[in-house]
């Protein structure tokens, strides 16, 4: 089998260094990040690993909010992890930022409390996806969460409208809940919707 080429968040490269100016403001993610973190709760002394970090956002977020996380942000982009321990360094905050794939977690199984991803799955092709949520479960946990952000079913025109790109597409169809059931987790939820209901955040638990 080919090796897959590795896609950088938007796409090249060279847009990398722009990815918080051209992401966090105009598509919201800042206050989906921020509800994410809400329903997390209080995760003091808890470990937790955001899959598909980027520049560290989400992180961030999760360790200025609870300071005796331990916490591990894994990505593929070498360039976007430089960023992220640079934001890291700048404020100070302790996170393990690391290079991988997320249908292929270099973590022993049940090594965290919680999982998060924001704004990743729909990078990924349906096989990876559907690993990605496999490499999930096993990282956690028993009776550990997931919680996540992705683009999700929807029926208007809006989600119409991104039908023809394939890797949306999959989540457009409604794949996340039976990607994440297949892989063992329960109680699949939605808590709220964005952008005229084509983005989700939910969770799922590992029983």
């Amino acid at each position: 089998m080919a090796k897959q080429k590795y896609i950088p968040a938007l796409s090249a490269g060279w847009l990398t260094p722009l990815y918080d100016t051209l992401v966090e403001g105009p598509m919201s993610a800042l206050r989906m990040r921020k509800d994410l973190l809400g329903l997390a709760g209080d995760l003091n002394g808890k470990k937790i690993l955001d899959v598909g970090c980027g520049t560290g956002t989400l992180a961030l977020m999760i360790k200025r909010a609870n300071p005796t996380a331990e916490i591990a942000g894994l990505d593929g982009d070498p360039q976007i992890l430089e960023i992220a321990r640079r934001k890291a360094k700048e404020e100070g905050l302790e996170i393990r930022f690391e290079q991988g794939m997320s249908y292929s977690l270099p973590y022993p199984g049940e090594s965290f409390d919680m999982v998060t991803t924001s704004l990743m799955l729909h990078h990924l092709g349906r096989e990876d996806k559907q690993n990605t949520a496999v490499e999930m479960y096993r990282v956690l946990h028993h009776g550990g969460h997931m919680i996540g952000i992705d683009f999700a079913q929807t029926r208007n025109l809006i989600g119409a409208a991104l039908h023809p790109f394939e890797r949306v597409a999959d989540n457009v169809d409604g794949f996340l809940p039976a990607m994440f059931q297949a892989a063992g987790f329960t109680d699949f939820a939605e808590a709220r919707r964005y952008v005229f209901r084509t983005i989700a955040l939910f969770q799922a638990s590992k029983p």
